[in-house]
């Protein structure tokens, strides 16, 4: 006797506990003009990203700079930075916070971030360039409601960099909390470019560092991010296997 199908309403179940992501844009690649804006309201002196996902899973962005001249920090603000299907994230947030250096930066490579189009994420006060170079860095610490979800993780998919400073020595990278490290010398042909984020991954309460190589004065400013969330890897692994079962099961019965 010839066997029947498997019904597609069940194979529709299975592939529903596959493990699902969000995928999250953040980009500092903003417009600092015009010239009659002051200088030193590119400084802030502290930023967070708070990222909330919605009950049907949208994902948007709001950046709070105080002190840095919101009509600027305001631009990083995506009210479509991603999206989930998982309903384990739906009406939770999760949070960036920045601790560096010296004060989160804003600034472009034509006349110290006053004109153009476009920009970095840096730190306040250094000597060259507006860069991070030997010694400074960019930290954000993860936190918020999303980070109680079994299984969590916030995995770096890449990171962006421009206004590579002008010589062979300049590099950049990104080191997380159990000390994983993506870093690349930057060519003198590439002033700006992507970088993979390996294997990055933070869990609730851990940190990305974003910095040059150690012992390399030269560097770029960070241009922006990407990265997946990560939720109930187990809890889906679990009810993968029972589907699997199942499904086992149900072909037998069908035979």
């Amino acid at each position: 006797m010839k066997k029947k199908s498997l019904p597609l309403a069940f194979a529709g179940l299975f592939a529903a506990t596959l493990p699902v992501m969000a995928s999250v844009n953040t980009s500092f690649d903003i417009d600092l003009s015009p010239d009659a804006q002051n200088f030193a309201v590119n400084a802030a002196t502290s930023l967070t990203l708070t990222y909330t996902i919605d009950g049907s899973g949208g994902i948007a962005l709001d950046a709070n700079a105080p002190g840095g001249g919101a009509a600027r920090w305001d631009q990083i603000d995506n009210g479509t930075a991603g999206t989930t299907a998982s309903a384990a994230l739906f009406n939770t947030s999760l949070v960036l916070t920045y601790s560096g250096s010296a004060n989160p930066f804003l600034t472009n490579p034509t006349n110290y971030g006053n004109a153009g189009t476009g920009s970095v994420l840096s730190t306040q006060g250094q000597g060259n360039g507006n860069v991070l170079e030997n010694g400074e860095f960019i930290t954000f610490t993860v936190s918020g409601t999303a980070t109680a979800v079994s299984g969590f993780s916030l995995d770096l998919v890449d990171f962006s960099y421009d206004n590579r400073l002008a010589n062979g020595g300049s590099s950049f990278g990104v080191e997380d909390t159990t000390g994983t490290i993506v870093e690349q010398t930057i060519p003198n042909t590439s002033p700006d470019g992507t970088i993979s984020g390996g294997d990055i991954s933070l869990a609730a309460g851990e940190s990305m560092t974003f910095r040059t190589i150690d012992g390399n004065a030269g560097g770029a400013g960070l241009n922006g991010f990407n990265f997946t969330v990560v939720p109930e890897p187990g809890s889906f692994a679990l009810l993968g296997g029972l589907c699997a079962m199942a499904a086992v099961a149900l072909r037998r019965r069908l035979s």
